[in-house]
Formats: C-alpha cells, structure tokens, sequence
C-alpha cells in the first residue's frame, strides 16, 4: 500500500516530474526515457515498491480528481479552472481503467511541455508520439522494470499470472516483457527520419 506523503511533498509531485524535462528539443527515445523516469520518480515518491502499484498513487494527489463519463472515448483529461479532471469510461473492465488512469495522467504532466518532447514526425508505429508515450508512461508505472524482473526470477512468468501479480491486462505485460528484455523485442518507435546504428537501438528503453 501506498505510503501518503506529507503535503509539502504531495503539492510538489507535479512540478517534480515536470522539472525532469530538459527545455530543449528531445529525440522520441529520450522522451521515452524521460516518461520512464518520471513514472520511476512517481513511485519512489510516494514510497511504493511492490506489486500491484494502487491506483491511489495517482488518484490521492491534490488538485486531481476522478470523474466517470458514458463517452466515445476510454479516457481524457482537461483542467476546469481549479483541478485536473481525468474521466474515466465505467464501461472499460478495472484493468484497462488502471492503465487509462495513468495514461491520462502523463497528458497533465505533459501539459506545457510538449513542444519539447516530441517531434512532429510520425513515429515508425504511425502513432502520435505523446499517445506512444503516455502508453510507455502507464506501462512503466503499473508494471516497473525492477519488480517485473524480480517476479520474473521468482517464477511468475505466464502473462495470466503476471497481469494477476501486477493487475494489468496480459496486452500491458507482454509489451512490459518485450520492453525490459524479457521476451523477444519488437521494433521501437523512432521517427521515420531519425536512422539509428545497433548501439543507439539497444539503449532506446
């Protein structure tokens, strides 16, 4: 369970994660690395080191406050002049709520800082970049690299009993296994005219 920081610490978690952006032009591999960072920063602050991180980690936080809305869409996120509002589908199954939580959550990071952390290429994949990295963000937060290599070297190592450890979709742990090594990789996102060497691709995540 999550440890609750104190409220100095509490009203300062957005600025923090936000001050992890370096105010220059970022490749989508560091902002990558960035989104990984920040999700890593969102746990250590708030003192959380096993499995399953409670959706309390983001829901707790000030100034943010969970809505549910029969929509087209599973999730967004918008400001109302005195909070950050994330809107949630009921219709989704808790699973795919957890990870739309967090996604929607890297949008309100985001917020200001897009300019700077993706380029306005499309990516390999064809998505949008911020999309790709609000997804990579929700990976990173729900199913950690330490702790998913630590299940991992315990024994849990079906996708049934992994989305069960980390309560996430089997989808969010076979992508979670390609992206920490753990299972065959697949292609990276990378603009489609950014080229890598072999050295740049093994670092990209």
């Amino acid at each position: 369970m999550p440890h609750s920081p104190d409220s100095t610490v509490h009203h300062s978690i957005l600025t923090k994660l936000r001050a992890l952006v370096p105010h220059r032009h970022l490749s989508i591999e560091e902002a990558l690395r960035i989104a990984e960072l920040q999700a890593t920063h969102l746990l250590a602050l708030q003192h959380i080191d096993e499995a399953p991180v409670p959706s309390e980690v983001i829901t707790e936080l000030p100034k943010l406050r969970v809505e549910y809305a029969n929509t087209p869409v599973s999730g967004a996120c918008f400001w109302d002049g005195h909070d950050w509002v994330i809107e949630l589908n009921p219709r989704q199954t808790h699973t795919r709520r957890r990870f739309i939580l967090a996604h929607e959550y890297k949008h309100i990071i985001d917020h200001g800082l897009a300019g700077f952390l993706y380029p306005p290429q499309i990516c390999s994949h064809g998505l949008d970049h911020a999309e790709y990295a609000a997804d990579y963000f929700a990976g990173c937060l729900l199913v950690p690299r330490t702790q998913l290599k630590r299940a991992f070297a315990h024994g849990i190592q079906s996708l049934h009993d992994l989305a069960r450890h980390f309560d996430v979709t089997e989808r969010a742990i076979a992508t979670r296994l390609k992206q920490t090594g753990l299972s065959d990789p697949t292609p990276r996102c990378m603009d489609r005219h950014h080229h890598q060497d072999n050295s740049t691709e093994r670092n990209l995540i």
